[in-house]
């Protein structure tokens, strides 16, 4: 069953790599990367060069139109605009962004471009360090999220066959539809994951743990499927993943995040931690 939780975190990139896309789009794309202690002296960026740029870049109006062709409309607009100066702002986010930038071997040519996906998942290297209550109130989110998302690309997100760029864009729409408060909670808790990411780096966990809570998921899928009307339906949809329609996809993922979520206690914290490993 691994191959269906790995899809789960890659919903929390969504705003991020909006964030992202206009500061990479503000470096130079052709500069080459080879650490910091060359920078004075051949024209690349320092880390503090970096740090500095993030903080001074944010641009309200330009995010705000990204944002607004998104779907973004009045307060949760007003939010999600704020919720990007934040992240940008972060002196613990940006310094992992200039981090990540400059983690090249001394010497080595890297065009600045190609670290953008390195960036996306400092939020998802945090998840699995919230505590119970954000992290289930985040996949509650992700649930919504899902159900929200048309049945092509939904199929396509379970699968993993949906590419970064374009799942990001997706989730963002079906974000922008949610009730205000909900918004705001859930960018709160994905700032926090974002610090947490950035300071700690994506938590280890052994075979025995990892076992353990593959085996609580199982039985939790297991529980909920036997109660559907086509139950021997979905079970072989999840066992042909790579080749059902996107149909069946989506209801495979939607049931598992249901299943999963009807977990309690110590077994659901274990759960959802399992899921959000990068």
């Amino acid at each position: 069953m691994r191959h269906i939780p790995v899809i789960f975190p890659a919903f929390s990139s969504a705003l991020f790599s909006v964030v992202f896309r206009v500061f990479l789009c503000a470096l130079p794309l052709t500069a080459p990367l080879a650490g910091p202690a060359m920078a004075q002296t051949t024209g690349e960026v320092s880390r503090a060069d970096l740090i500095r740029l993030l903080g001074r870049m944010y641009e309200e109006e330009t995010v705000r139109a990204d944002l607004r062709r998104l779907g973004f409309k009045g307060e949760n607009l007003e939010l999600a605009t704020q919720h990007a100066a934040n992240m940008l702002r972060d002196p613990i986010i940006a310094g992992y962004v200039a981090d990540r930038v400059l983690a090249v071997q001394a010497g080595t040519p890297v065009p600045i471009a190609r670290t953008q996906g390195l960036l996306w998942g400092v939020i998802d290297q945090g998840l699995a360090h919230l505590p119970l209550r954000d992290l289930h109130y985040y996949y509650l989110v992700e649930q919504t999220v899902l159900g929200a998302m048309p049945t092509h690309l939904c199929g396509q997100a379970v699968r993993g066959t949906l590419s970064p760029e374009r799942m990001a864009e997706t989730t963002a729409r079906a974000a922008a539809r949610l009730n205000t408060a909900g918004l705001r909670n859930y960018y709160r808790i994905q700032l926090r994951a974002a610090q947490l990411g950035a300071q700690r780096g994506p938590l280890t966990t052994t075979p025995k743990r990892a076992a353990k809570a593959e085996a609580s998921i199982f039985a939790a899928l297991t529980r909920y499927i036997v109660a559907v009307p086509d139950a021997a339906l979905v079970m072989d949809s999840f066992a042909r993943l790579g080749t059902v329609d996107n149909a069946r996809a989506c209801r495979a993922g939607q049931l598992f995040i249901a299943a999963v979520l009807t977990l309690e206690g110590r077994e659901l914290q274990e759960a959802l931690i399992q899921l959000s490993l990068p």
